[in-house]
C-alpha cells in the first residue's frame, strides 16, 4: 500500500430530515428541522478497494421507518460506483462504523467484499433495546434490516484492516461504534461514521463552555464525549457521514487540503479526560 496513492470518495447516497434538538446538538433549537446528506465513503488503497459504509436505503422505506427522506439526483452507493467506473464487484472490503439503517443498504451488493463490524456492534444490532428497534431495523417492525444473512468479520478494539487501514472504537452513538483511520499523502483522515454528524459537532459551544457541542443522538453520552477527545487526538482532517460540507470535494485528500490543529486547546471550553 502506498499512501501517496489513498485517495477517499465521498457519495452521498440520499437526504433526510432531522430536529436540530433531538439529533443534531445536545439541547440545541428542538423543532427546528434541517435536511441532511446520508454519505458513505469508498476507499482506495490502490491495493484494496474498500467501501465505509454503503448509505441508505430507497426514499420509500426511509420516509416510512425512519425520517422524511428523499434521493433528489443521489444514487445507490453500488451504483454512484458503477457511474465511477467501479464494479461493485471490486469492493474486496466493507468497513461498518455501526450497523444503523442509514449505513447498511445495498451492503449485500458487494458480493465479494469482507464484512467487517465491531463485535459490540453486531451484537447490539441483532438484540437492541427496543428504543432501538427502529435504528437497527428490528424484525418486530415486520421487516428485514439488511445485515440479517451476513458474515461478517468482527473485531475487537483498535485493529489494523490492511496497511494504512485502520479501525478504534468510539462508542457512545451506539455501544460499538467504530471510526476508520486512513493514511493518506496529507495526514491521517478519519472517518467518524455517526460519531460526529456535523463539523459543528467539533467545534466548542462557547456560551456553555463546552470543548464540543456534541450531537443529541448518544446511547452514552460519556462514551460519546470521550470518543470526541479520541478523535481529536488522531485525527488530521475529519469526514462526517451527515454534513454536506464533504459533498464540496470529491476525493481527499485534495490540493491545498487545510489540516486541522489535533486537541488545540481553547480557553474557556477545556477538554474532559485530559489527565484523568
Amino acid at each position: 500500500m502506498s499512501v501517496a496513492n489513498t485517495r477517499i470518495y465521498p457519495i452521498n447516497t440520499g437526504w433526510a430530515e432531522a430536529d436540530l434538538g433531538t439529533y443534531i446538538f445536545f439541547k440545541g433549537p428542538g423543532g427546528q428541522k434541517t435536511e441532511i446528506p446520508m454519505i458513505c465513503f469508498y476507499v482506495d488503497t490502490g491495493e484494496h478497494k474498500i467501501m465505509v459504509d454503503t448509505g441508505i436505503p430507497d426514499a420509500e422505506r426511509a420516509t416510512r421507518y425512519h425520517h422524511k427522506a428523499r434521493k433528489a439526483d443521489c444514487l445507490d452507493s453500488p451504483d454512484a460506483l458503477l457511474k465511477m467506473g467501479v464494479n461493485p464487484d471490486e469492493i474486496d472490503i466493507c468497513i461498518f462504523t455501526h450497523l444503523h439503517w442509514d449505513h447498511v443498504s445495498c451492503m449485500k451488493r458487494f458480493r465479494n467484499a469482507r464484512y467487517i463490524v465491531s463485535a459490540a456492534e453486531l451484537q447490539w444490532a441483532y438484540n437492541p433495546l427496543p428504543l432501538y428497534y427502529r435504528s437497527y431495523e428490528s424484525p418486530v417492525l415486520g421487516i428485514e434490516a439488511p445485515f440479517v444473512g451476513c458474515n461478517f468479520e468482527v473485531v475487537e478494539g483498535e485493529a489494523t484492516i490492511v496497511p494504512g487501514v485502520k479501525v478504534f472504537p468510539t462508542p457512545g452513538h451506539t455501544p460499538g461504534h467504530q471510526s476508520v483511520e486512513v493514511e493518506t499523502e496529507a495526514g491521517t483522515i478519519v472517518l467518524v461514521g455517526d460519531a460526529i454528524f456535523t463539523y459543528r459537532n467539533f467545534e466548542p459551544n462557547m456560551d456553555e463552555h463546552w470543548r464540543y457541542w456534541v450531537q443529541q443522538r448518544f446511547v452514552s453520552m460519556i462514551d460519546g464525549w470521550r470518543s470526541m477527545e479520541e478523535i481529536d487526538r488522531r485525527a488530521d482532517f475529519i469526514l462526517p457521514c451527515h454534513d454536506a460540507k464533504v459533498m464540496e470535494h470529491p476525493v481527499y485528500p485534495y490540493p491545498g487540503m487545510p489540516l486541522r490543529k489535533r486537541r488545540e486547546p481553547i480557553p474557556g471550553a477545556p477538554f474532559y479526560f485530559a489527565g484523568i
